[in-house]
């Protein structure tokens, strides 16, 4: 089995193939649009494997939160060759994907807050528990919005904002790790025994008005000369 994997999180396009229990391809490009590059980046990954676009038995996609434009390219795409090719299509948040890459194992009563970076000083923030479940929604705030937030609790941290966000809480010991990345395989491995659960959930998560995640909010208008 191939799983064509799918992450446009933060404008970034990243694409994994996966086969179940064997290593993975990663191609990554961050200076290219997704919508520019995606395309490219799945061919050159099947011919660097010698496969066909009909080997695929299902797909995987991140489905945010992050940037508008970005998720809805990555998560089009991905609908997009599910429908043409017959295959079934699985989403998994980027932060709960994040946890399932990093995280190693634990024990009751540990808490878990992934933290990736927003725009201006804001962060993406959820909570999970030592089985990597989210013990409620994605929340977009600030760092001192989460510190009262998540008082309380003794935290180990995942995501590009785990530094910012672990030293406000005065844990920077707690830190798992800094990266945004994704390992499909490790999250295909926490999700194929409740596979079906995430089946067809590709509803991007947005986590605020998407004009408001544009670098220009005027950059949709058209000026008038």
């Amino acid at each position: 089995m191939n799983f064509l994997c799918l992450d446009t999180t933060l404008n970034n396009c990243s694409i994994q193939i996966i086969s179940p229990g064997k290593a993975s391809l990663t191609l990554s490009e961050k200076q290219t649009p997704p919508s520019d590059i995606m395309p490219a980046l799945v061919k050159k990954a099947m011919m660097s494997l010698g496969l066909k676009i009909s080997d695929f038995d299902g797909i995987i996609v991140a489905t945010g939160p992050g940037n508008f434009t970005s998720l809805r390219v990555g998560i089009s795409f991905g609908i997009g060759l599910s429908k043409s090719l017959s295959i079934p299509i699985y989403g998994v948040s980027s932060l709960q994907s994040i946890i399932f890459s990093h995280k190693t194992v634990s024990t009751n009563d540990e808490y878990f807050l992934v933290a990736i970076k927003a725009r201006g000083k804001d962060y993406f923030f959820q909570l999970f528990d030592e089985k990597s479940e989210p013990l409620g929604d994605a929340i977009k705030m600030t760092i001192l919005a989460a510190k009262e937030e998540f008082a309380g609790y003794n935290l180990f941290f995942l995501g590009d904002g785990s530094l910012d966000a672990a030293a406000s809480f005065g844990q920077k010991e707690n830190i798992l790790s800094y990266s945004n990345n994704i390992d499909f395989l490790k999250v295909f491995e926490n999700i194929n025994e409740d596979i079906s659960r995430y089946k067809d959930n590709v509803w991007p998560l947005y986590l605020a008005d998407p004009v408001a995640e544009k670098k220009d909010p005027q950059w949709f208008a058209k000026k008038k000369k």
